[in-house]
């Protein structure tokens, strides 16, 4: 049975390789009629392949995208501009403007076209590959891009001719490095994703168990209770453990809820579509939808800790402060703020503990006038060492006042990036008793 499958799998091979053998044959005997047909000039035939050979050189996209132009300006001493759908599907230019060329870049067309003076040629990627790249809408005839080539004078046809095909080259090179730097992209941000989930979501889930087990226990006890005879003194007993294993339900119970909101938020697809964290934004009141939940979520470990009195509460303004933000990102920055607050804290000079956050407005904080909400979390301690500070927000970086604390040095690197998606600041300040880190986001009325 095995040498009769072995044969007909050679058989099927050599079927298949034969028919790839006549469909490339075939394709090189088109092309050898469609050149003739083209009959390119010298300087055509030359600048087409000197493209080629320079686009295998380039690494860098952007080398390709000057490439598409100066090759049609040393050649021909044409003037061009290349225009990119970006991840929106908006075409969008990158290289140089063309002194007094157009300002918008027109919607994309299937054919090529002219207004008087400039010809409009649509760049294609392999419809293989767009398909691949589910962000990417498959429209046009995969157009991708647009080139924007200014003359003097009409074109005869011959000529456009040839810049339709320099087109059709630029799209497949283009399209192929585009393709490799989405990959690379992806690659680096789903490393990054699986810390991520790991430091904000599977790390403090570990304190879930502990949890549990006390739960288990209270529920033991509360069964052993009930055997006894039914006095006062075990209905009272009764009554605590009632009390304790309620306080542990809800416990649990934001547990799962924090867990999820942050899940939510990481395992988006837009996520995995683009390569990037996608920001899902809505007008949030900062203090009372992220502040103040988060930091009762981490209440009873600081108050464990000693590092709250009972009656502790974030500084807040009295009015609402506006931001637009991603609701489950932001959570798990603040979430990184007091988590951090909770190892690192150790006693000041006078020998006191304390944890606080605090939330207020900075008139002018951004460009144009814009306020800024600034969020910040202080913890006791000595301040960090001046020639350590610049290295605080980079990942896998540790403070020296992390000694002796289970860490992965990745926290503040995602509050730095989750922040800078949001276009808003981050940062550090040695205060007097302790250290202070925030983070500011645009406010919105």
């Amino acid at each position: 049975m095995t040498t009769t499958h072995t044969h007909m799998d050679s058989i099927l091979t050599e079927e298949t390789s034969s028919r790839h053998m006549e469909t490339v044959r075939s394709r090189i005997e088109e092309k050898i009629r469609d050149y003739a047909v083209y009959n390119f000039t010298p300087p055509q035939s030359s600048s087409i392949n000197i493209f080629f050979d320079l686009a295998q050189e380039f690494d860098d996209i952007a080398h390709l995208h000057a490439l598409s132009v100066l090759i049609l300006h040393v050649f021909f001493q044409y003037k061009a501009e290349l225009y990119l759908k970006d991840d929106a599907n908006d075409l969008v230019r990158v290289t140089p403007p063309v002194a007094g060329g157009i300002t918008e870049a027109p919607e994309p067309r299937s054919d090529a076209w002219s207004d008087g003076g400039r010809y409009y040629l649509p760049v294609r990627g392999r419809r293989t590959l767009l398909l691949a790249n589910a962000q990417q809408v498959v429209t046009n005839e995969n157009v991708i891009g647009l080139l924007v080539v200014y003359v003097e004078e009409e074109l005869e046809s011959h000529s456009l001719l040839f810049l339709e095909k320099f087109a059709n080259r630029l799209g497949f090179c283009l399209h192929n490095k585009l393709l490799a730097e989405r990959n690379s992209r992806h690659v680096l941000f789903l490393r990054k994703l699986a810390h991520d989930i790991g430091h904000n979501v599977i790390t403090p889930n570990m304190r879930l168990k502990l949890q549990l087990n006390q739960l288990g226990g209270q529920i033991h006890s509360l069964g052993e209770l009930s055997a006894q005879p039914a006095d006062e003194a075990a209905m009272q007993d009764i009554r605590i453990l009632q009390k304790r294993t309620a306080g542990q339900l809800k416990d649990i119970t934001d547990n799962f809820q924090n867990g999820a909101l942050f899940l939510e938020s990481l395992l988006r697809q837009s996520h995995f579509d683009l390569g990037h964290y996608v920001l899902r934004r809505a007008r949030l009141d900062i203090a009372a939808t992220v502040v103040v939940p988060q930091f009762n979520y981490y209440r009873l470990r600081f108050e464990e800790l000693g590092l709250i009195q009972e009656n502790s509460h974030p500084s807040c303004p009295p009015l609402p402060c506006m931001v637009h933000a991603d609701l489950g990102l932001i959570s798990q920055v603040m979430a990184n703020f007091l988590s951090n607050a909770s190892k690192y804290s150790t006693p000041a000079a006078d020998g006191s503990y304390e944890v606080r956050c605090a939330v207020e407005v900075l008139p002018d904080a951004f460009e144009d006038g814009v306020d800024g909400v600034k969020v910040s979390v202080f913890s006791s301690g000595p301040n960090i060492p001046p020639g350590e500070v610049s290295l605080l927000f980079e990942d896998n970086y540790r403070a020296s006042n992390s000694t002796g604390q289970h860490g992965t040095g990745h926290g503040l690197f995602f509050v730095r990036e989750i922040i800078g998606e949001h276009s808003g600041k981050t940062g550090y300040e040695p205060l007097p008793g302790g250290n202070s880190f925030y983070f500011i986001l645009p406010r919105i009325e």
